[in-house]
């Protein structure tokens, strides 16, 4: 095998093939190479390569190469001589090097030609280390992230000499890293893809690289500087824009002046003048509502209180502080200072990560994540996880090295001067605006902690504010979880064959080893106690309570009051001891640890290990407790605005029961909001149904309070920018699991999408019906033409927003947040179908509890929930398609209830008058959605 040094020249290498298994006769067709030595590329090839058999037409039209043009090349035996002279010697290189390097290898050994023994590396793997906060690491998203021009996707050539430069960009970030850095790299690396890791041993050598001066070295970490600024916002010396021309001298020439925008800036002034009321304002889409609220209350702030901001996303959170709030400092030549407020779970604790680096990991991707951690510490500021952009976070090492809420940062702690969380807590102290997430929000609505009394607050994208704050309320005591924990304490404690343990650790001293084998009895006690209430509530409500017919799948058991104050009387004495018992064993654990850190200086590397996974597991078991105390709190005191049920995965299993407390009301928590906060202020661009605020108000608590309402309309020429269709020749909608209409569906998006290119949002009720919609395109030839991604199926809703993002022809199936909360301007988004009018499922148990309280209001539930809930959606689903005054997009409804039925009709209304609303055929829809875009503006 090749042996990799500072002189080593690389072979890029990719190839295009018939399909992706060699062993079921796949053959190549094209075959690319370019060779790069120290940083420049010396030479390259292509050859075109005949299969010997029929290419398939996706793979045709994937490459853009014909059968004709394979005919005429060469066979592969005729020049594999000439590709294994070509590779000999060198370091094999490809994007994701584990396809080319074993379908390259199968093939040359197929025609007589010897093995390859070439070391390889892949550029997948170095991307997604150097690239850590990349979206996407596909070859032509990296390339477009790099500013490297691609001119052929899917050519061996093109993809070689491409991913050639990628290398090279790659290679020189990886130079000018610290050599700390390189070399915990080097260190980490031993999971990497075949001789990845041995390329970053070549690079961990010393250079002649000084230090950024943006970068420090921390205890062999290599950080980034950061700074906490104490200017405060001075609008002291300016006065308020009253009239229009003042606003456009400010706004103008940076951004288009809007009157309405005006008018809403005019009515929050005046309203925090003296004595100010809460508003609600509708603020539809184009209008400009940040900056409607921010540049007024900046003029109100003088450095005197601050203004907490809260929204409903990660995403609309950044982009407020990074972008919203750096505009109006330059529109006003002022120096607004904001910072993000959120759960400090969300930054990394570098004394944790530097303990997690003495261990390798037996999992390659927790090694990953290592290496892109080091090499992120060296590009971020705040410390927070988010800007990685992953598309999980469950991996165990976040776990490990998080910030806990209960954590007080020790002056012993080698990185308390470092430390993220504690310098965001000093920006938000100094900050003019704090920005937030709605579930945050409700969970501290009244801590002064982080959000001081008397502060101004604007709740954002408010629509979205209920929902999320029902879901922060919610508790759920999940038995198997903690039955796992436990076992996972037992092995830290006690241990298994040849693994070290803190009972073998403290051996030599008694009274350390007496307090090991007390936790892990008292663990084990609290353990069998859980299961025995576990087993008591199965017996309780779910043996013989459940029909026969219903026990084969997932259960769902919700609890009346007097049922439930029953068995809280009846169980009260084990709750009891079910808490004393993890009482008593956290102050055991609090004794082992005090003992375990004073002798941590001297422990072996896994035993070094052993203490952090020992840490990590008390601080979920402090989690544990805090949840016991509030659920067994709340099952204590009677409350008909909250609902409490049993769900289980297996009738017969006890152990899988789970108990869920939910708030049906937020009333107390707007009122506590409304005390704590000076007027907040309610926005969004859905607020409204039929004109009127009653269902947001009725949500909100707000029904009896006197608060200032206002709507201000759009900006956008809809006449001109958008177009709304219903079809009318589908069949009826007969039930939730109609065959017939879900392969209308499918019919109807191929006819929509099949010859275009225009970017499509599906939006459903269902993940079943995504799934059945899906199965059915697959079936189709649009796959072949068109990206299809599909929520539940084909990846993360995170993942699949990203990927779609940056589709040029991609379809995109979606449910639930995809109707809101997702920004895709211009041709990101151009054409969006409504599988079916978006009422939620009456059979959720939320939702039947929800209508079993209006009815017991003597109110209708179909008119004072369903329809107006779904008439919201249905608004906030077309607020996807128009984002900016530049978009043109097509609304295409395939459930004509909208124009059948008497509730239809009055959904209808509440999209904007403007916008042309036409009903036809799918030949004519599909005919009508093409004239509008060839059609010039």
């Amino acid at each position: 095998m090749t042996i990799m040094n500072k002189d080593s020249i690389y072979a890029i290498v990719d190839l295009e093939t018939t399909g992706t298994s060699v062993k079921d006769g796949d053959r190549i067709i094209q075959f690319g190479c370019a060779l790069v030595q120290h940083g420049k590329m010396i030479d390259q090839i292509a050859l075109d390569i005949n299969p010997e058999r029929e290419v398939p037409a996706n793979i045709l039209q994937l490459t853009h190469l014909t059968n004709k043009r394979l005919k005429a090349a060469p066979y592969f035996e005729d020049v594999a001589a000439t590709i294994s002279q070509l590779l000999q010697d060198k370091v094999f290189v490809a994007h994701n090097v584990n396809f080319d390097y074993p379908f390259l290898d199968a093939e040359l050994q197929r025609v007589g030609q010897p093995a390859l023994q070439l070391a390889a590396i892949d550029t997948v793997e170095l991307a997604q280390i150097l690239l850590p906060t990349a979206i996407s690491y596909r070859l032509s998203d990296l390339t477009q992230l790099l500013a490297i021009e691609h001119t052929n996707p899917h050519q061996a050539d093109s993809d070689a000499a491409v991913t050639a430069q990628l290398f090279i960009a790659l290679s020189q970030r990886l130079a000018n890293l610290p050599l700390v850095t390189r070399q915990a790299l080097a260190k980490c690396a031993t999971r990497s893809a075949r001789e990845t890791g041995a390329y970053f041993a070549v690079q961990a050598q010393p250079n002649d690289q000084p230090l950024p001066d943006y970068l420090y070295v921390s205890h062999g970490l290599a950080l980034r500087k950061k700074s906490v600024s104490t200017t405060r916002l001075t609008t002291a010396e300016k006065e308020y824009p009253a009239t229009d021309a003042a606003k456009k001298h400010y706004l103008q020439p940076l951004l288009k002046w809007r009157k309405t925008q005006g008018k809403m800036m005019d009515m929050i002034y005046a309203n925090y003048a003296a004595d100010p009321q809460p508003m609600i304002l509708e603020a539809a889409t184009g209008l400009g509502k940040s900056l409607g609220y921010l540049l007024p209350f900046s003029f109100r702030l003088q450095g005197q209180r601050q203004l907490v901001v809260s929204t409903s996303t990660a995403v609309l959170q950044t982009q407020f502080v990074q972008q919203t709030v750096p505009l109006l400092n330059q529109l006003l030549d002022i120096d607004l200072q904001a910072a993000i407020v959120k759960s400090p779970q969300h930054y990394i604790d570098l004394a944790k990560f530097s303990q997690s680096l003495a261990v390798a990991d037996k999992v390659k991707q927790i090694q990953l994540l290592k290496m892109q951690l080091l090499v992120w510490l060296t590009m971020t500021k705040t410390g927070d996880f988010a800007e990685l952009h992953l598309t999980t976070y469950h991996s165990p090492l976040f776990a490990e090295i998080s910030h806990h809420s209960h954590e007080v940062i020790s002056k012993d702690d080698p990185f308390a001067a470092d430390d993220f969380w504690l310098a965001a807590r000093k920006q938000q102290a100094k900050a003019d605006v704090l920005v937030t997430n709605h579930a945050f929000l409700s969970q501290h609505v009244a801590d002064d902690h982080f959000f001081p009394a008397g502060s101004y607050l604007v709740v954002d994208e408010a629509q979205q504010f209920p929902d999320a704050a029902l879901k922060a309320s919610s508790k759920q005591i999940i038995g198997g979880a903690i039955m796992q924990l436990i076992k996972r304490l037992h092995k830290s404690l006690m241990g298994v064959e040849g693994q070290p343990s803190l009972a073998g650790l403290l051996a030599a001293d008694p009274v350390a080893r007496y307090n090991v084998i007390s936790l892990d009895y008292g663990l084990n006690e609290f353990s069998q106690l859980l299961l025995q209430l576990q087993n008591q509530l199965h017996a309780d409500f779910i043996f013989e309570q459940i029909p026969a017919e219903q026990r084969n799948g997932y259960i769902e058991r919700s609890l009346d009051e007097a049922e439930l104050a029953d068995w809280v009387q009846a169980n009260q004495g084990a709750g009891q001891k079910l808490r004393r018992l993890l009482n008593d064993c956290l102050l055991l654990a609090d004794k082992l640890s005090q003992r375990l850190l004073n002798e941590q200086a001297s422990w072996l590397v896994s035993e070094q290990k052993l203490w952090l996974d020992f840490n990590q597991q008390i601080q979920e078991l402090l989690q544990v407790r805090t949840l016991l105390r509030e659920v067994f709190t709340q099952l204590a005191q009677p409350d008909g605005g909250r609902l409490v049920w049993l769900t289980s995965k297996d009738y017969g299993d006890p152990a899988s029961l789970t108990l869920q407390l939910s708030q049906l009301d937020i009333t107390p928590l707007v009122e506590t909001m409304r005390q704590h906060f000076t007027a907040p202020v309610f926005t969004g661009a859905t607020l409204t149904v039929a004109h009127k605020f009653d269902y947001f108000k009725q949500q909100m608590g707000l029904a009896d309070v006197t608060v200032i309402e206002k709507r201000f309309a759009s900006p956008f020429r809809y006449k001109r920018q958008a177009a709304f269709f219903v079809v009318n020749d589908g069949p009826a909608i007969r039930g939730a699991a109609d065959r017939a209409y879900t392969n209308y569906v499918a019919r109807a998006i191929y006819q929509l999408t099949q010859n275009n290119q225009r970017q499509t949002l599906v939006l459903f009720n269902s993940l079943q019906m995504i799934a059945e919609v899906y199965r059915a395109l697959m079936q189709t030839d649009l796959p072949l033409h068109r990206e299809i991604f599909a929520q539940g199926m084909t990846g993360s809703k995170e993942r699949i927003t990203k990927r779609f993002s940056l589709s040029h022809r991609g379809i995109l199936l979606g449910t639930g947040s995809f109707w809101e909360g997702i920004d895709l301007p211009k041709e990101a988004l151009e054409q969006l179908i409504v599988a079916r009018l978006p009422f939620e499922a009456p059979d959720g148990i939320l939702t039947k509890a929800r209508y079993r309280q209006l009815t017991a209001a003597k109110l209708n539930p179909f008119f004072k929930e369903a329809l107006p809930k779904a008439t919201l959606r249905l608004h906030q689903g077309f607020g996807r398609l128009i984002r900016t005054s530049a978009d043109r997009g097509v609304m295409i409804v395939l459930d004509d209830r909208i124009v059948t039925t008497a509730y239809g009709k009055r959904m209808l209304k509440t999209l904007p008058a403007s916008l042309p609303k036409s009903t036809a055929s799918l030949v004519e829809v599909a005919a009508a959605t093409d004239e509008f875009f060839a059609r010039k503006v």
